[in-house]
């Protein structure tokens, strides 16, 4: 069947922009009196079964456009949509689009699968990641040069929705200039997640200057000293167990599973942890219990506004640890 649909995936910001595109160019041709949208925990299977059966006004197709309901949906009215989907009429499109990647298990998603027309977008990284960005920019109406892209991409993550509200934002403080690096660290906010990978491989490359400037980026764009240090120390107890792992012969997959941490979190540092070895894994823990000590026994002070010297302990922290 042609009438049937489901975007989906890791990377939910396509998925949108595809189903979104759908429901303009339908509204563009059939008017919005045939267009019915309902959110996933708000749609019944009584309910869809009426959008079903009521025919389309003065034009011969009608959308029913749902978003996330295989995640919000009750059990009960997805089976109940399941059903319906068997008799969908010729005359009705129904397009579902959806947040969060949904459960391969459940009857619905299989009913799609077996009637309609699935596509899960997967996450973009790398060079495939840079190269959206540039699409986006040109898209735009601006541009942005390759290594510029990377930088971008190295600060924010590989969440489109936040690459693109941060290009926007570039876009508009550049107002026609050329777009460079400083302008990126001035007005792009940094995903903490991210930067904290970028932190960890240019101290594995020794690079104590670039590491000590993403510290710098990140203060300056309002993160939290005390939730970095936090993000740091749980990022090297990871990694210390992945290198232990990694060293009896498992690979990544097979220690996300047994450490109970996410896929993408443990490939990126199974590729990071070769550059440590064990014991300077070891000693920067220990300079990291030593900061946790400083707290507890009131050498380094902090209080809401002022978080400034436990700035410079992780400025120390990286310094010794590029030694």
């Amino acid at each position: 069947m042609n009438n049937i649909y489901l975007f989906c995936g890791e990377d939910s910001f396509t998925a949108f922009e595809k189903a979104k595109l759908w429901k303009a160019k339908f509204l563009e041709k059939f008017g919005d009196l045939n267009l019915l949208v309902y959110r996933g925990e708000e749609l019944t299977g009584s309910e869809f079964q009426t959008a079903l059966e009521s025919y389309p006004f003065l034009s011969e197709k009608k959308l029913i456009f749902v978003s996330d309901f295989l995640k919000e949906g009750s059990a009960a009215d997805q089976e109940k949509v399941a059903q319906l989907l068997k008799d969908v009429p010729d005359y009705v499109v129904v397009l579902f689009w959806e947040h969060y990647k949904p459960d391969a298990r459940t009857v619905l998603y299989k009913r799609l699968m077996e009637l309609g027309q699935v596509e899960q977008n997967e996450a973009k990284s790398g060079v495939n990641l840079q190269k959206w960005v540039g699409q986006r920019f040109q898209g735009k109406g601006a541009a942005i040069g390759e290594s510029e892209a990377k930088y971008l991409t190295d600060l924010v993550g590989a969440n489109l929705w936040n690459l693109d509200k941060e290009i926007d934002k570039l876009i508009s403080y550049a107002a026609g200039k050329r777009i460079d690096k400083a302008m990126i660290a001035l007005v792009v906010c940094p995903n903490p997640t991210s930067s904290i990978f970028k932190l960890t491989d240019l101290l594995g490359e020794k690079k104590t200057k670039e590491a000590v400037k993403t510290l710098e980026i990140l203060v300056q764009s309002g993160e939290e000293a005390t939730g970095m240090f936090f993000m740091l120390v749980r990022h090297f107890r990871i990694m210390a167990q992945v290198r232990a792992l990694s060293d009896q012969g498992e690979k990544a997959p097979a220690i996300a599973k047994k450490i109970k941490e996410h896929p993408f979190v443990v490939s990126k540092i199974y590729t990071q942890c070769r550059r440590f070895p064990v014991e300077e894994l070891r000693k920067i823990y220990a300079r990291l219990m030593e900061i946790d000590l400083g707290f507890k026994t009131g050498r380094i002070r902090i209080s809401t506004t002022d978080e400034s010297e436990l700035v410079r302990e992780l400025e120390v922290f990286i310094v010794k640890s590029c030694v």
